[in-house]
């Protein structure tokens, strides 16, 4: 039986006639066409896909064929896969030497074949995700009338759609102790000891190292304590270091953001720098202030809307040609972004549940450090102690569990300070680490903060 490349490419299985699932034929073609011209192809292919993401018959039994040549390191070409599918009885459904050949004959397979083997992942988790909604459509009406079962068996179906989608990753204990000394090796020699983007503090650098790639930080105040300010100063120090920062700000506009930042940067007072009221010599202050930022990795995304698939896209996007271990996220502030998926049923704390989740899991996909702002409670207020805890974190549940670093903002010194008659141009802070997976707990770190400029300094005795 020969049949031609269009011909057979075009067949749809008989067990799907009368329906379009998801599939893409050429994408199919291409993987297999790369796997028989290139050798090193075959094991990176058989690492992410199976024959079962196959649409067509054909394709899974040519796929399965190539499994089992390079199972017996057997050299894969036209002749030896055309013969190991005589012997497992499928050459002809398979469509023949004459397709086997016209799929070798795509020489141009090979520059993309992990674009198209993601397609085919794509379709054929998307077939699995339809077959599994359609046995949870089939078990809501079924007449099971105990609820937990049904929810339970409805978990389980999604569940087994999905979890062969999950690449391992694995290492092995070797090439994981080579890692981590040439990392000491690294260290030791720059004498940095850090191992993460810096804030530029150097008592909370000392405590966390620096922020690690794939760390969901929190820093969380009560509201006009300075998240905003501390998280800018952090954003600036990195980004005058070498390091690649993304800020998303849902509250305010990128030009107010760059107004504070260059006023922290110049020293001038924030209230002249709105208004404009600026001498001869403040005015110097900041065109230097602009040139020494003018050349930074800073981005400063304002959409106030913002949720967590436009956050995803939009920072893969724009770390997609960054160097490892050289940027940065920072998100002002969890209680303003926008769920993916809105619903009148759902409460709050489940939907910032939702959030914490997927920017833990972003920071892990991208191997970067995630910050996040976040309010305390009024909780804080009502104490005769208001030294902020993880309790007080609003919806804190999720946010104390999915977090590896929470930091607070304690001015209650300052507010003292600022009470006075005559206030002093400086006051203190005190940045608490509520929480380090990592590391020690309860470390105060004593910032100086600048009433005017609203910038957050290294204190200095």
């Amino acid at each position: 039986m020969n049949i031609s490349f269009d011909t057979y490419g075009s067949e749809t299985p008989p067990e799907t006639a009368g329906s379009q699932r998801p599939n893409n034929r050429e994408a199919e073609q291409a993987v297999l066409a790369a796997m028989i011209l290139d050798s090193d192809i075959v094991e990176e292919a058989l690492s992410q896909i199976s024959a079962r993401d196959f649409y067509r018959s054909a394709h899974r039994s040519i796929f399965s064929a190539i499994s089992d040549l390079a199972e017996k390191r057997t050299p894969i070409d036209q002749i030896s896969l055309a013969d190991r599918l005589e012997a497992r009885g499928e050459l002809e459904s398979a469509g023949g030497l004459n397709y086997i050949v016209t799929l070798a004959n795509n020489s141009m397979a090979i520059y993309n074949w992990e674009n198209h083997i993601e397609i085919v992942r794509r379709n054929s988790l998307m077939r699995d995700l339809m077959d599994a909604s359609e046995q949870i459509k089939s078990l809501a009406g079924s007449s099971l009338d105990d609820t937990e079962e049904i929810v339970s068996e409805a978990e389980r179906l999604l569940l087994s759609a999905t979890e062969e989608r999950i690449q391992t990753g694995f290492k092995r204990i070797d090439q994981l102790l080579i890692e981590t000394s040439t990392l000491l090796d690294e260290q030791g020699r720059d004498q940095k000891h850090l191992v993460g983007v810096p804030s530029g503090f150097i008592d909370l650098d000392n405590a966390l190292a620096g922020f690690r790639g794939g760390d969901l930080i929190i820093l969380a105040a009560r509201p006009s304590i300075g998240k905003s300010a501390l998280a800018m100063n952090m954003a600036v120090n990195a980004a005058k270091d070498g390091y690649t920062i993304a800020f998303f700000s849902l509250e305010m506009p990128s030009e107010q953001i760059t107004q504070r930042i260059l006023a922290a940067e110049a020293g001038v007072n924030s209230h002249y720098m709105r208004t404009a009221n600026l001498s001869v010599d403040q005015w110097s202050e900041i065109n230097k202030a602009a040139g020494r930022l003018y050349a930074c990795e800073l981005y400063i995304d304002d959409n106030p809307s913002l949720n967590l698939i436009q956050l995803r896209a939009k920072a893969r996007r724009q770390l997609r040609n960054v160097e490892p271990g050289k940027a940065m996220l920072i998100v002002d502030y969890l209680q303003l972004m926008q769920p993916s998926k809105t619903s009148q049923d759902r409460q709050r704390y489940v939907e910032v549940g939702d959030l914490t989740r997927g920017l833990k899991i972003l920071a892990k996909e991208l191997s970067v450090p995630i910050m996040v702002l976040s309010q305390l409670s009024r909780a804080v207020e009502s104490r005769t102690d208001r030294t902020p805890q993880l309790s007080d974190l609003r919806e804190s549940g999720s946010i104390e569990q999915d977090a590896d670093v929470v930091l607070f903002i304690d001015r209650s010194m300052g507010r003292r300070e600022a009470e006075q008659p005559n206030r002093p141009p400086l006051g203190t802070a005190r940045l608490i680490i509520g929480k380090n997976r990592n590391g020690p707990t309860g470390d105060d770190i004593i910032l100086t903060f600048d009433y005017a400029t609203t910038r957050f300094m290294n204190h200095i005795d």
